[in-house]
């Protein structure tokens, strides 16, 4: 990146690498887009811009038995719809739903099974078996309508015993019909068990029937026999599933809590009835109705419903769905049926972002075996040409879709820059999807709003700022303890051992920046660098961190002749909340090596960046908002042209920063400055050359090493002194070098 090198300033703002504005943002110049309005693109497919996870999709779906899938990335990334679209393509190919029939297992009444049949077949059965069992008990009526009665002492017995014979002839060869036309072994058995259990109750109803007869209490139907039931309606199979014959099932379970997913039964309060187990339905959950194709679930509400998890995996794990036990139904008597597991065959695909997938990885080891393929997505895309005609037609798509008016190409333009700013990259766009629809609904409402017949620039641009506005109250009151003074900022002068950082605020939908005071005091001793925020338990892991790093960079810098004998300590000041990250790091030696020189260092400089041991700076993240809360405040106070910032150069190509900020820029009246070592950094703040080690292991005069190394020899001597010889602290005197020049 070229960059302009003034080592002579007209103003007091030393600038080794100054960026000019065609540094600080990408621009998209409306003209270099070949269209007037989005409504003149053509129409084409929505396309996400996540290769590897469609990839990843692509091969996990047509893949047999290669377990299930587990779609990985941040909220907002269209996780959901990515997996349709791609599943939009798989269920045009045949698959292999079922239709799924709950049967009596009458030898254990409280066993119910189930038969799998071809779609369509399922309703079929339970319409013949039905029609079966109702024409019997018409055909028992039948019968005791045509027989003649018995003798004087037991008049019905012989005629029991004749209409049981002829029902069974009628019966027998509609249950071979029955089984001529399915011939699945597990509907042979059950008809055969339907068979004996049908006459037996029919014997039972017909003698009832008999007795009230000679009685003279006839009844007109099986269900005046005292409360007898129509038999049709127990031994009618229950259809839980009727599948469509065309495609696979696709099922997306947005609650999915236990009974929705594997099901339940229902039981009503009936205590008068004559059968043990009672009338009892059950309800396909979206297991079954997934079984032969596929089912999607978000993981994070899965992780959230008490023991789903654990009745999941052991579902997909042996392939056998087993209905929860539920509680019994108010007014109810005796259990509910426990049916044997149903067989399925279905592929599961789940999504959720990078933490979830660790924290199941991590405590469940069964979770890998079950999601066995990963689809990573991106929260950022590449910005490629491709990827920016994605890009309009997610606003052409957008805009059909909700009737919205199309933008226009500045509008357009402006999109495509929002796009760039909220990932914070410069050759990078958001795949934040949400994100982005609700920035095109904003922007067609403010079009609206105004009466223009096409979204333009300044209306993306007005959505943007009311979008900031609505979500920054946390920062604007910071920033009001600024103007009042509780928090302590200076933007001008200079002094010693004090620098300017500055420091992100990440929330939960916003992000923003502010200056805060670093603070450094140097003295005799041999405590080495106190960190204050570590000593209060404020001070995080990676900021422990960066402050080892510094303490390397003195030592590789200042101690190869002599012993480094010196107390320091860091201070952020007015900074009560816990602290972490490295970003501090350039700003904290800078503060040292200023209070060491004794040379004070220019307040209008804010300064951010992470360092090597070797005094490399580091890129650091949120360098857009940091560098805005700087701005924004000297903005406040008043822009001098002695203001600005400095950055790691590593992090010139992650500059998005808003207009205001590139005029000021443009104008001379603030500065943003690129740094690759510490001694760059050293020189802008002081205004004085760093000066490189000779050969003879000495500074040139005048430099900033040379006055810190001067100072760390006056501190290790003094403390020699101080001590004395034989004392604490002993040096041979032939090891301390002579007073420097």
């Amino acid at each position: 990146m070229e960059v302009q090198p003034l080592l002579q300033p007209e103003t007091s703002l030393t600038i080794l690498r100054r960026l000019s504005p065609d540094h600080l943002r990408w621009r998209v110049d409306p003209d270099s887009l070949s269209f007037e309005s989005t409504l003149e693109l053509e129409r084409a497919p929505v396309s996400y811009c996540q290769p590897r996870a469609e990839k990843a999709l692509t091969v996990g779906i047509q893949m047999k038995n290669s377990g299930h899938i587990f779609v990985c990335g941040p909220p907002g990334t269209h996780r959901k719809e990515l997996i349709e679209a791609i599943l939009r393509q798989e269920a045009k190919r045949s698959g292999n739903p079922r239709d799924c029939l709950c049967i009596c297992s009458f030898d254990e009444p409280f066993r119910p099974s189930w038969i799998l049949l071809p779609p369509g077949r399922g309703r079929a059965f339970q319409t013949a078996v039905e029609e079966m069992v109702q024409a019997a008990q018409d055909r028992v009526l039948e019968l005791c309508a045509d027989r003649p009665s018995g003798n004087e002492d037991r008049p019905e017995e012989g005629i029991s015993l004749s209409c049981s014979q002829e029902l069974v002839h009628w019966l027998d060869p509609r249950i071979r019909e029955l089984k001529e036309s399915y011939g699945q072994a597990e509907i042979v058995r059950y008809l055969d068990a339907l068979r004996d259990s049908l006459l037996r109750e029919l014997e039972r109803f017909l003698d009832c029937k008999l007795r009230l007869d000679s009685r003279g209490q006839p009844g007109s139907g099986p269900g005046d026999v005292q409360g007898e039931p129509d038999l049709s309606l127990f031994y009618r199979p229950q259809l839980l599933l009727e599948s469509e014959a065309n495609g696979v099932p696709i099922v997306f379970e947005q609650n999915p809590t236990l009974w929705n997913l594997f099901g339940y039964s229902i039981r009503s309060a009936d205590p008068g009835h004559p059968f043990h187990y009672g009338p009892v339905r059950f309800q396909a959950g979206s297991l079954l109705r997934a079984n032969g194709g596929f089912l999607i679930l978000d993981f994070e509400e899965v992780a959230r419903e008490p023991g789903v998890w654990k009745h999941l995996k052991r579902c997909l794990g042996y392939n056998l769905l087993e209905f929860p036990m539920a509680e019994q139904a108010a007014g109810s008597d005796g259990f509910f049926p426990r049916p044997d597991p149903i067989p399925i065959q279905l592929k599961l695909i789940a999504w959720g972002d990078e933490a979830l997938f660790q924290d199941f990885s991590e405590r469940d080891p069964h979770f890998n075996k079950i999601f066995k393929i990963r689809a990573d997505l991106d929260s950022q895309i590449a910005r490629s040409e491709e990827h920016i005609r994605a890009y309009l037609n997610f606003i052409r798509e957008c805009c059909e879709k909700e009737s919205l008016p199309h933008f226009h190409r500045s509008g357009a333009a402006a999109f495509l820059e929002a796009g760039a700013e909220l990932a914070g990259r410069q050759n990078k766009l958001s795949a934040h999807w949400e994100e982005l629809a609700d920035l095109v609904r904003e922007s067609a409402y403010w079009a609206q709003e105004e009466g223009s017949r096409w979204v333009l620039d300044r209306h993306v641009e007005k959505s943007l700022r009311e979008s900031r506005y609505r979500r920054n109250l946390p920062e604007e009151q910071i920033q009001q303890f600024i103007d009042e003074g509780s928090i302590l900022i200076q933007t001008d002068g200079a002094v010693t051992g004090q620098v300017n950082g500055m420091t992100l605020y990440d929330l939960e939908d916003y992000s923003f920046g502010k200056p805060c005071r670093i603070t450094v005091q140097t003295a005799i001793g041999r405590s080495g660098v106190i960190n204050i925020e570590r000593e209060a338990n404020l001070s995080g892991k990676i900021h422990d961190k960066g402050v080892l790093i510094l303490c390397g960079f003195l030592r590789d810098r200042y101690a190869q002749d002599k012993p480094l004998n010196l107390s320091a300590s860091l201070c952020i000041e007015q900074c009560y909340t816990d602290v972490d990250g490295d970003s501090a790091s350039l700003g904290e030696v800078c503060g040292l090596l200023s209070s060491l020189a004794g040379v004070p260092v220019q307040q209008g400089i804010a300064v951010t960046g992470a360092i090597s041991q070797r005094g490399e700076v580091q890129p650091v993240g949120g360098v857009n908002e940091k560098i805005m809360g700087f701005f924004q405040l000297c903005q406040r106070r008043g822009l001098i042209g002695q203001q600005g910032v400095i950055i790691p150069l590593a992090n010139v190509q992650d500059l998005m920063l808003r207009r205001d900020l590139i005029e000021a820029v443009q104008e001379g009246k603030f500065h943003l400055c690129a740094v690759q070592t510490v001694d760059e950094a050293m020189e802008i703040l002081s205004g004085l050359p760093a000066g490189q080690r000779r050969s003879d292991g000495t500074f040139p005069p005048g430099t900033l090493n040379r006055l810190i190394d001067d100072r760390l020899w006056h501190l290790s001597r003094a403390l020699r002194d101080f001590y004395g010889e034989g004392g604490e602290f002993e040096e041979e005197e032939s090891l301390l070098p002579q007073e420097p020049e």
